[in-house]
């Protein structure tokens, strides 16, 4: 081996180095694991809120409310023009289930299509 090789060889080699042992973690203080019990329970109370129906809170979705006059109503499966007439005004059923049939072209629904409620 020639010396200059040696100097190259001792000036790239990476020095290894002893370090102490790392102490051990203590166990974290009363008060973080206050903090993350609290963390925890919000954390779960709002995934329980999320999990709720909106209904069993007293609120509705549209999708399961009753049309009314001047909305526009998506057709479910099962859907005809006199369920939705009657849905939306029982008392005029006739009379709002021909209107619908003029507005829809159609007497004939299919689920997913908008029908505008006169």
């Amino acid at each position: 081996m020639t010396v200059a090789f040696e100097l190259d060889f001792e000036a790239y080699r990476p020095r290894l180095y002893a370090l102490p042992d790392q102490p051990a973690r203590t166990a974290p203080s009363p008060r973080v694991r206050r903090r993350r019990v609290v963390l925890a329970a919000v954390v779960v109370g709002l995934l329980v809120l999320l999990a709720l129906p909106i209904r069993s809170l007293g609120g509705s979705s549209l999708a399961q409310a009753a049309p009314a006059q001047g909305q526009q109503y998506i057709v479910k499966a099962g859907d005809t023009l006199a369920s939705i007439a009657t849905q939306a005004d029982p008392s005029h059923t006739a009379s709002l289930a021909e209107q619908l049939a003029r507005e829809v072209g159609s007497t004939v629904v299919v689920p997913g299509e908008h029908v505008f409620i006169p």
